[in-house]
């Protein structure tokens, strides 16, 4: 433990830590299970119980990337939320990450955008130029919970989403998927982990920012799946499991919202759901993360994540 981490509040570090962890907690457990037509509770189960080095994929190495940027601009003296993004500048610190470790799963779509970036292409040029109408997948999404821990309130936390995110997926459906997924994770920082979060009472504030009829059908249909229990299969049918936002995010809160306090199977929820298992369970992981904190976490696990390290060093400073 650093001098920093003694000097924070213990409680905000161990949400703040479980946040993190939670996102690479999913993202890697999610990995070897994507696409996978028949996965079983034993099968996850064994996976956690592993003694491998639990290895990220492009979910948890752009999510360092922005906690590291965030942490960077508010110790640069910036205090407005909306100074605490450069695009022009985190556009570019993406597309390094990409080009230092390009196998760690990225899209092909967003690897052409980050080759032209690197090539000297402004990124909103960049990001149209591989997707004239912008992006809909869950790339902003899939990154953005570090943003929950700096944003003051819910407006705060909205901007940076979407700022973020624009400079890689700029369809409104990949916006919104990034602002549901943050202001969710801004609500779990802020529930007690010994309360359950309620899945009808947790997406009221959700449906206010979320004011399409797509996304609040979505929610709907979330507090639909919560309070009839489905199962992982059905939710996924329902919601759907795929790499777009509207597609992912819905699934994501639906596995915190039907295990919440129960960060295990919360993640477990995800990966049972099939499709892109990483990125669900990423997002899941994050939110159950913020909730239950750091220490609900199986330390086995934690220990075996490669990014350990970083992400400790990461949540202390947003923290």
């Amino acid at each position: 433990m650093t001098e920093m981490s003694e000097t924070i509040d213990s409680s905000r570090l161990d949400k703040a830590r479980g946040l993190m962890f939670g996102l690479a907690l999913g993202d890697c457990l999610g990995a070897p299970f994507e696409d996978r037509t028949e996965v079983t509770h034993a099968d996850v189960v064994a996976a956690e119980n592993a003694t491998e080095p639990l290895v990220h994929t492009d979910d948890t190495a752009l999510a360092l990337v922005l906690a590291r940027h965030l942490a960077h601009r508010i110790t640069e003296g910036n205090t407005r939320a909306g100074e605490y993004v450069d695009a022009d500048v985190l556009a570019r610190e993406f597309a390094e990450t990409w080009e230092a470790e390009p196998w760690r799963g990225y899209g092909g779509g967003v690897t052409r955008s980050f080759r032209l970036i690197m090539s000297g292409t402004p990124w909103r040029e960049a990001i149209r130029a591989v997707f004239p109408e912008g992006s809909f997948g869950n790339g902003g999404a899939m990154r953005v919970a570090p943003a929950a821990l700096v944003g003051g309130d819910v407006r705060e936390v909205v901007e940076l989403a979407r700022r973020s995110a624009e400079v890689t997926h700029a369809h409104a459906d990949a916006l919104h998927g990034a602002v549901c997924q943050a202001v969710a994770a801004h609500l779990a920082l802020r529930l007690s982990p010994t309360d359950s979060a309620r899945a009808r009472e947790f997406v009221e504030p959700l449906r206010e920012v979320l004011p399409t009829p797509l996304w609040r059908e979505k929610l709907d249909l979330v507090v639909e799946l919560c309070e009839r229990e489905a199962e992982p299969g059905h939710a996924a049918e329902v919601l759907g499991n795929d790499v777009s936002a509207s597609g992912s995010v819905p699934l994501a809160l639906s596995s915190f919202l039907r295990h919440s306090g129960r960060p295990e199977e919360v993640i477990r929820f995800a990966i049972l759901a099939g499709g892109d298992t990483d990125t669900v369970a990423a997002m899941a992981g994050a939110l159950a993360g913020a909730h239950s904190g750091y220490t609900a976490f199986s330390p086995h696990v934690v220990g075996r994540l490669e990014a350990a390290e970083r992400l400790h060093r990461c949540a202390e400073r947003l923290a």
